[in-house]
């Protein structure tokens, strides 16, 4: 059994968890744990009624549990709150596509105090969210859509999201220069906040050191570089080059994800932005590099003598051994 839906985040080609969990996107993660521990006691197959079980195992199974894996780890909760803030960019800059089905999501894009509206509003709608599981997923769409629709007034506000707005107190006096060996080290060139500079030139150090403790320090620092400069292509380009580093070292399709949409926006912001044009060249690379590696990994094998059998081999025959005409 699988799942589809086509509203809210998820037209957008967006897994939204939290829908999936009936949480507003800001939720702490000791709120999720507790969402997720009532979403699974109520798909209990010894709570579930008989002809509700096969829904309810596939809801836990590929919704529920997933969610709540990418929401309960500190670092993919962080990467997915990178992700719903581009989203949140992404939303305004194609406001006209946006289209809305449920009546409390066109309510909440044009009222006032959008933010206590949208948490209460989810909150009543969440409340019933697993309780006819035959509704189950039009309900994890409307919750969709109130998350749509808060992204893109958040961004529309001018706060983004999660935006934190304490101002930067402590900033070392020196800052460590990064080597210019390897991908896109060159240090930021353009004129900016100086603050951004320094943010992004000690990530360039760290992410020169090719390790994952210092790939998690560069992130933080770009993070903050992100915060005061939301439009840094520098802190972009960088934050790009990272993820595409992290894959290197632990493959993973969300870093992939990351740094295919950083070097995008950094690019976007300025066409010229070193460090994105140097790790957009080495993602087409590792693009044509595994296409040339399935397509050999697809040729025709070398013949090999094998004894004739009747039937032409079989099941497993025409599975391993079968001769291609």
């Amino acid at each position: 059994m699988s799942f589809e839906f086509n509203r809210g985040l998820f037209k957008f080609d967006f897994i939204d968890h939290h829908a999936i969990l009936g949480m507003p996107i800001d939720a702490s993660a000791g709120e999720i744990r507790k969402r997720f521990l009532k979403i699974a006691r109520r798909l209990h197959p010894d709570i579930c009624k008989a002809e509700d079980k096969q829904m309810a195992e596939a809801l836990l199974s590929k919704l529920a549990n997933p969610a709540y894996a990418k929401l309960s780890n500190d670092r993919e909760r962080d990467e997915y709150a990178i992700l719903l803030k581009m989203m949140g960019k992404r939303l305004v800059q194609e406001d006209s596509s946006v289209s809305l089905k449920s009546d409390a999501a066109k309510q909440l894009l044009q009222g006032a105090a959008f933010e206590q509206t949208y948490k209460n509003t989810l909150a009543q709608i969440a409340e019933k969210q697993y309780d006819n599981l035959s509704q189950t997923l039009e309900t994890i769409a409307d919750i969709s859509e109130l998350n749509l629709v808060y992204l893109l007034r958040k961004e529309r506000s001018g706060s983004g999201l999660k935006k934190d707005p304490r101002p930067v107190t402590r900033l070392p006096m020196t800052t460590q220069p990064p080597t210019t060996a390897g991908v896109g080290a060159t240090a930021p060139t353009s004129r900016q906040n100086p603050y951004v500079e320094q943010y992004c030139n000690r990530a360039a150090g760290l992410i020169h050191k090719n390790d994952l403790n210092s790939l998690m320090m560069a992130r933080k620092e770009l993070q903050e570089a992100l915060k005061l400069d939301a439009n840094s292509s520098t802190a972009h380009g960088l934050m790009g080059k990272l993820y595409f580093a992290q894959n290197q070292i632990k493959p993973s399709t969300a870093y992939m994800t990351l740094a295919k949409q950083h070097v995008t926006q950094a690019l976007k912001l300025n066409p010229q932005e070193p460090v994105a044009l140097e790790v957009r060249k080495l993602i087409n690379q590792m693009v044509a590099k595994a296409a040339i590696t399935r397509q050999t990994a697809g040729a025709k094998s070398p013949k090999k003598t094998e004894p004739k059998s009747n039937g032409g081999g079989g099941l497993f025959g025409g599975l391993f051994g079968g001769k291609k005409k």
